[in-house]
């Protein structure tokens, strides 16, 4: 089911080049869609949408009873010991578990949407919009157990071929939409429904006969309270973590609504989606780390996970200081290109965060390895702590200055769990920075930025949006060169890496 017998860098090369590969044809389109979204929509349209979206999403990560973290961590061991009745009977005690309460939230979301509306969003309009994402909420789950399952396994293939079928859906409709002039928040909505339910069907069908039919289906679903319990006491912990997880990643947003007002949150929505920008291509990274750190511990394989977390560390300092610095230059340039000068103080509030996202992704890394080697609790003490620091920071800094406030301190709990985890992992992995590679870094990115922003920028003022588009595209492409250019050797590794997989 995992291919065990692939070298640790063929597993990375070989499956990143899936995950890429189709990321970066998906990831445009996912924006082109965001475009046609916020043109068609009003700022507090939006909001609301994808505030729904994330609300949604957010309760079917209480529903899952946390099925990600402990099918990372248990299926790869149970692979590794040909314990297939033990994989099956992981996935069958999850769907049974999720049962019960699969209904019933779709139920309070259905009957309850009035109110919700009225006390919350404070618009009627999202009435309507939550009794669709009811249903979509039914589906939404049967979709993380089977996603799960093919990540945990390593299959990045399948996930991102399906990932992207969804993508071509989803943009087809929403242009169908746009060209009859119909695009309005309910129908939108709708789109969202429709796809999941075509998703789905395609999930279940790859899933059953590409490994339940092979691999599970003459197993026995083992009703031993012993392995019960174990995942059980596992899952326990990283429900108290993701309730502490999910209250610190929920703070900046609720004390906006409450502080300030509805278009505020609007604009920190639109933020929001523009972060996630460089997410989209650390993301796949983490989505395989977690697996198979679990797969390497199992094994007693500290070693590697030890020189895993160095390459890593040393590379995403690199190439996250490069991107969140083209960012910070172009913030007002590409709201223009993205969302019209409609969103442009959500750029603005990128810049308060943006330069500092590279500690999001360290603390990223070393939550991987907690969860792989049973340190969950040490988890739930950070994130703890972090509340405590974001919930005085947010107070201060929106009160202070706004929205952007909220921005500022992100990157402020950012460092601090960072650190924290650094702590909690410092007896058996210890940080190791290539100081004189960051300096190198750092100093001709900061170069690139005084002559860009000093002689560069000026000639970007009288374009239109047409025209920011193809210079701004011209200009990373010549920025993102001499990134590779100054880090030549370090890529040049990285071929020989390739070179020596395809003689194996």
């Amino acid at each position: 089911m995992i291919e065990q017998h692939n070298s640790l860098s063929e597993k990375f090369i070989k499956k990143w080049i899936w995950l890429y590969l189709f990321s970066f044809i998906i990831w445009p389109l996912w924006y082109i869609i965001k475009i046609i979204i916020s043109t068609e929509l009003s700022v507090s349209e939006v909001w609301i949408l994808y505030w729904i979206i994330s609300l949604i999403t957010l309760v079917s990560a209480y529903n899952d009873l946390w099925l990600t973290d402990w099918m990372n961590y248990y299926i790869p061991k149970f692979i590794t010991e040909n314990r297939y009745d033990k994989v099956k009977s992981i996935l069958a005690y999850t769907i049974i578990a999720q049962l019960i309460t699969w209904m019933s939230i779709a139920l309070f979301f259905f009957f309850w949407s009035e109110y919700i509306a009225n006390s919350y969003f404070k618009d009627p309009v999202a009435w309507d919009i939550l009794k669709i994402f009811a249903l979509f909420f039914l589906w939404i789950n049967i979709f993380q157990v089977i996603s799960t399952f093919f990540m945990v396994i390593q299959n990045t293939f399948y996930n991102k071929i399906l990932d992207f079928s969804r993508t071509i859906f989803m943009l087809l409709f929403i242009l169908f939409l746009y060209y009859f002039d119909i695009a309005n928040i309910i129908n939108i909505s709708y789109i969202w429904l429709i796809w999941m339910y075509f998703w789905v069907i395609f999930w279940v069908f790859i899933f059953y006969n590409k490994y339940y039919k092979i691999y599970l289906k003459k197993e026995k679903i083992l009703w031993e309270f012993k392995l019960f319990k174990t995942i059980f006491i596992y899952s326990l912990t990283v429900f108290i973590w993701v309730q502490a997880w999910v209250i610190l990643s929920q703070i900046d947003m609720q004390m906006i609504i409450y502080l300030l007002w509805t278009t505020d949150a609007g604009y920190y929505t639109n933020y929001l989606s523009i972060i996630s920008i460089p997410f989209m291509i650390i993301w796949p990274i983490f989505w395989l780390l977690f697996p198979m750190f679990s797969e390497m511990y199992s094994k007693n394989e500290i070693d590697k996970i030890n020189q895993v977390k160095s390459i890593f560390q040393k590379n995403f300092l690199a190439i996250s200081i490069a991107f969140n610095m083209l960012f910070f230059i172009f913030a007002e340039i590409l709201a223009i290109i993205f969302f019209w000068e409609k969103f442009l103080t959500s750029w603005v509030i990128l810049k308060y965060s943006i330069l500092f996202l590279a500690f999001n992704f360290l603390l990223q890394m070393n939550f991987s390895i907690m969860a792989s080697i049973w340190k969950v609790k040490e988890r739930i003490y950070i994130v703890v702590a972090a509340i405590f620091f974001s919930l005085i920071f947010n107070y201060i800094l929106i009160n202070s200055i706004w929205v952007s406030g909220a921005a500022l301190s992100s990157w402020l709990w950012w460092i601090i769990i960072w650190i924290f985890s650094e702590i909690a992992l410092w007896k058996q992995f210890k940080i190791k920075f290539d100081f004189k590679y960051l300096f190198k870094n750092i100093l001709s990115i900061w170069t690139i930025w005084i002559l860009s922003y000093y002689y560069l920028l000026p000639l970007f003022d009288w374009l239109n949006r047409f025209e920011l588009l193809i210079y701004f595209c011209l200009y990373s492409a010549i920025y993102f060169g001499l990134f590779a250019l100054i880090n030549l050797k370090e890529f040049k590794y990285f071929i020989w890496e390739i070179k020596s997989i395809r003689k194996k």
